[in-house]
């Protein structure tokens, strides 16, 4: 089974320490992952299954609207950061975000939808909630 996050995309505006890592991500209530005793850096596997303009945000981008259903299926591994709150960050790849950015989704005006379905620490691999699915917005 899986974890299904869906969140408004952001964008982080302090420069992140990571070569691979997008400033874009999407949050995660903390109480989820920490089940599973991680910690930043750790990667958490899946895919985008939808990609919807947000309904509620005032300011919006004009955009000739690209078929976003092409993005379904894309392959995510999303880096872990810990929150201070109640919230952790997961963030895109690099090579993933310029995927996006082809189809001009910007932070703020966009939901995701993504199904995750490992955490990677290291050298250890689990899979989320192998018996259920739990569902995250």
């Amino acid at each position: 089974m899986t974890l299904i996050v869906i969140g408004i995309l952001h964008h982080y505006n302090s420069e992140i320490q990571n070569k691979t890592t997008s400033a874009n991500y999407i949050n995660v209530s903390k109480k989820i992952l920490e089940m599973y005793n991680v910690h930043s850096g750790c990667l958490v596997a899946g895919a985008i299954t939808d990609i919807n303009r947000a309904a509620d945000q005032e300011k919006q981008t004009d955009v000739a609207m690209p078929d976003l259903g092409i993005l379904n299926g894309t392959k995510v591994n999303m880096v872990l950061f810990e929150g201070d709150g109640d919230k952790d960050y997961l963030f895109f790849s690099k090579f993933v975000w310029n995927k996006m950015v082809g189809f001009a989704i910007f932070p703020e005006e966009y939901e995701i939808k993504l199904e995750l379905n490992t955490i990677i620490c290291g050298w250890k691999k689990y899979k989320l909630f192998n018996k259920g699915t739990v569902i995250d917005k």
